[in-house]
C-alpha cells in the first residue's frame, strides 16, 4: 500500500469495511495470560466483523488501520516494538483468527505505512462465523456459531435475518442483488408516483 492509497482510507470516516484504532491494544508479551486472550479474542472479534462488512460491502477489502486516531484522524504514534517482526505477526494473526473462525481466513496482509499498521483482508465469498466459544471481557462469551457484521462503525451479531441477507448477496452475487433492488425501487416509483427513502 502506498502513502497515498492509506491517506484514501483515512480520509474516509469509519464504515463497514474500515476501521481506525489509535494504537496496538490487543497484547503485548507482558500482559499476564489471562488478560492476553481476552484482548487477543477482541481482535478476532474486530476482524471477523470487518472481512463480513455489511451486505453492500462485500465485494471491498476490510481494512483495520492502526495508528490513527478513530475521531479526527490524525496519526498517533504507537509502539510499533510490540508488533515487529510483521511476518511473525501474520502467522500469529492467521493462527488466531483459524482457532475460532469458520470458514478459515485464507489471507491476510500486514504493512507497515508511514508508521501506520495496516492490516488488510481480501473479500470473502461466505461469511465468517465462530467456530467454537469466544471469550470477551467482563464474563461475557459469544458461542460457536455467532456471526459478527457491521453496521457503519458498530459491531453487530447477525440474527438470523440478517445471515440470510448476506447469503442472498453470496448466492446471487453481490451486483445481480444490486439489479434486483434498484429495478423494484423504480417499479415502486412508476407504480406509486411515490419515492421512498426508507
Amino acid at each position: 500500500m502506498t502513502s497515498s492509497e492509506l491517506n484514501d482510507l483515512i480520509e474516509q470516516w469509519e464504515n463497514a469495511k474500515v476501521d481506525f484504532k489509535r494504537e496496538w491494544s490487543y497484547w503485548n508479551e507482558n500482559m499476564p495470560n489471562n488478560i492476553k486472550e481476552f484482548h487477543k479474542n477482541e481482535l478476532v472479534k474486530d476482524l471477523i466483523a470487518l472481512t463480513n462488512g455489511d451486505v453492500y460491502s462485500t465485494d471491498k477489502t476490510a481494512y483495520l488501520i492502526i495508528g490513527i486516531n478513530d475521531e479526527t484522524r490524525e496519526p498517533y504514534a504507537f509502539d510499533t516494538s510490540a508488533i515487529l517482526p510483521l511476518d511473525k505477526l501474520k502467522q500469529q494473526l492467521l493462527n488466531l483468527l483459524n482457532s475460532y473462525a469458520q470458514p478459515e481466513f485464507l489471507a491476510l496482509e500486514i504493512e507497515l505505512v508511514d508508521e501506520v499498521l495496516v492490516i488488510s483482508v481480501p473479500p470473502r465469498g461466505s461469511l465468517i462465523s465462530l467456530s467454537k466459544d469466544l471469550k470477551l471481557k467482563n464474563n461475557n462469551t459469544d458461542r460457536k456459531g455467532t456471526t459478527y457484521y457491521r453496521v457503519g462503525e458498530d459491531i453487530c451479531v447477525a440474527s438470523s435475518e440478517v445471515v440470510g441477507e448476506f447469503e442472498k448477496v453470496f448466492g446471487k452475487g453481490e451486483q445481480e442483488v444490486r439489479k434486483v433492488e434498484a429495478k423494484t425501487y423504480i417499479e415502486t416509483i412508476n407504480n406509486t408516483g411515490v419515492m421512498n427513502f426508507n
